[in-house]
């Protein structure tokens, strides 16, 4: 899994604009917001959200997986009541 850093990195460079741009237009220190978005760093949510606001995208939170549903149990013969299957 990247980094959250590295995925607005290439979203950046998608769009066509710069770190310096987003720090400027966000009012956020260009030195904070590039130490935030480096390899191994603990970003403040608050930051994450506004610049991934500033560039048009959303978090969104999805299971991994499909949950399973366990199956229905099948009463063994002799648990079955008369008439039933």
């Amino acid at each position: 899994m990247k980094s959250i850093g590295k995925g607005i990195r290439e979203i950046l460079n998608e769009k066509g604009t710069t770190l310096y741009r987003v720090s400027k237009d966000l009012d956020i220190a260009y030195e904070s917001l590039y130490r935030s978005l480096n390899e191994g760093t603990n970003p403040r949510w608050d930051t994450i959200r506004r610049v991934l606001d500033y560039l048009g995208y959303e978090v969104v939170l999805k299971p991994k997986r499909k949950e399973v549903k366990p199956e229905k149990r099948r009463l063994s013969p002799s648990r079955r009541r008369k008439g039933d299957l």
